[in-house]
């Protein structure tokens, strides 16, 4: 489990590496994520997310009071697609998530439009999956990560079964 200032540079870095390698494959980013990606100096998440081009929220907080934390990557088809960081509720634990950022195009999607924003969703959470696979074989701290240290750390104090 990771809390805000263990969430090093080095930990930023390999995520957004991973990110584009699945979002773009061999592909260059377009030149506004190239953009986005010159990120201020920094050593941690906490200082690196005051910068412009992260979203927090709630909107202008500082890092340490928000909730989440996103830098829109995108991905080949899709261009606002982020990379996330959010608080786990009810804890000061931080995640990455890959946020497709689509939930709205389903609902407002016209009847001929229906078929080819589902096909955009589809591969939205196929690139999603795949970016959070790669951050959990990666050992980054994913939510993945974080529900199996706590059923871990809850097997150890319960012991053995049948004691």
């Amino acid at each position: 489990m990771v809390k805000m200032d263990g969430f090093s540079r080095q930990i930023i870095d390999e995520a957004i590496c991973l990110y584009l390698q699945e979002a773009y494959g061999d592909a260059s980013p377009p030149e506004s994520v190239q953009k986005r990606l010159q990120l201020p100096p920094g050593k941690t998440l906490a200082e690196l997310a005051v910068a412009d081009v992260f979203e927090r929220t709630p909107i202008g907080a500082p890092p340490a009071e928000c909730t989440r934390i996103r830098l829109r990557l995108g991905n080949r088809r899709y261009p606002h697609m982020k990379l996330g960081v959010d608080r786990v509720p009810g804890s000061d634990d931080w995640v990455l998530v890959a946020d497709c950022h689509d939930d709205m195009l389903l609902a407002v999607a016209q009847a001929a439009e229906r078929g080819a924003v589902e096909a955009i969703v589809k591969r939205n959470a196929g690139v999603k999956t795949r970016i959070e696979r790669r951050w959990t074989e990666a050992g980054l701290p994913t939510f993945e990560q974080y529900v199996r240290g706590r059923l871990s750390a809850r097997a150890e104090a319960d012991g053995p079964p049948g004691e």
